[in-house]
């Protein structure tokens, strides 16, 4: 088990976000291919193990400036429970779109997600100095549009039919937020530390 000593974290109130490592692949790509989350993933299609260990290198090596994937931890014990991160990081607009994915089920409907959502906003906004932070959600994961709600974000608009779901085109919802729309919640705000040699964390896939 991967210990947080040494490891540059971004910490929230239950939960951590770190860097991922080779030593995910497993987990990683048993979530990926989860059926019971497929309707809530832009991935559409099963994902083989070496197509995962792809990802699972671009992601440690960080190459790309415009993603920033990370590992979601418990803070109790350091298990590895799900995935978050921003993608099309636009560093002149100064945007970026978040995903999250909480992978281990029961971990699910605990305010665990919510907690990574916060502490990775905060960060996006303290550390890379963003601006505004946009995600889509379906129309039909109302949990998830409240725990968003929750931590500050807003309806923006619906994209019509956007995504094909279920056999039927469905309904988008687009969500903003805002630098100076956080809300922290019950959860103090989340603090970057370095407890060891170690380079900035990198990004996960939305």
């Amino acid at each position: 088990m991967l210990q947080r000593k040494g490891l540059r974290v971004i910490r929230g109130d239950r939960v951590y976000l770190r860097a991922f490592e080779r030593d995910d692949l497993t987990r990683c790509h048993r979530w990926i291919n989860d059926e019971s989350l497929i309707a809530t993933l832009a991935q559409r299609y099963p994902v083989s193990l070496a197509q995962e260990s792809d990802w699972i290198e671009r992601a440690t090596r960080g190459q790309d400036p415009s993603k920033l994937p990370l590992a979601i931890c418990l803070a109790k014990d350091d298990r590895h429970i799900g995935s978050c991160g921003l993608e099309a990081i636009d560093r002149d607009n100064r945007t970026a779109t978040l995903g999250i994915l909480i992978g281990e089920a029961d971990c699910r409907g605990k305010g665990l997600g919510e907690d990574a959502v916060r502490a990775l906003c905060r960060y996006a906004f303290d550390e890379l100095d963003l601006r505004k932070i946009r995600l889509d959600v379906t129309v039909f994961n109302p949990r998830a549009e409240k725990t968003y709600i929750r931590v500050g974000f807003r309806r923006e608009g619906i994209l019509r039919e956007e995504v094909f779901r279920g056999g039927k085109p469905v309904d988008m919802i687009r969500m903003g937020l805002l630098k100076g729309e956080l809300r922290e919640g019950t959860s103090p705000a989340p603090t970057v530390r370095r407890d060891g040699p170690r380079g900035r964390p990198k990004a996960r896939r939305s």
